[in-house]
C-alpha cells in the first residue's frame, strides 16, 4: 500500500495560486490550520491522498495515466 498525490494535479493547482497571486490576487487555499512554521500558521491547498493498492492499482495509476502497464511491471 502506498499513498498517491499525482503530481501532474499538483503542479496544475501550484501554478494556478501562482498565476492568481502574480495577477495581484490571492491563492485559492482549503487548509488554514496545518501548517505552523513557528510564526504563523501558513495558508496551503492541500490535495486528497489516493490510498493505492493491490485492489485499486491499476484504476488509480495506469487508467489514470500516470504509468503505463508496461511501466508497473
Amino acid at each position: 500500500m502506498t499513498v498517491f498525490k499525482d503530481t501532474r494535479e499538483l503542479a496544475r493547482k501550484a501554478v494556478e495560486m501562482a498565476d492568481a497571486v502574480l495577477k495581484g490576487g490571492e491563492a485559492e487555499v482549503n487548509d488554514t490550520e496545518t501548517y505552523d512554521n513557528g510564526k504563523k500558521v501558513v495558508p496551503s491547498y492541500l490535495l486528497e491522498p489516493v490510498k493505492v493498492d493491490i485492489t485499486n492499482y491499476e484504476e488509480v495509476i495506469i487508467d489514470g495515466g500516470y504509468y503505463t502497464a508496461e511501466e508497473v511491471q
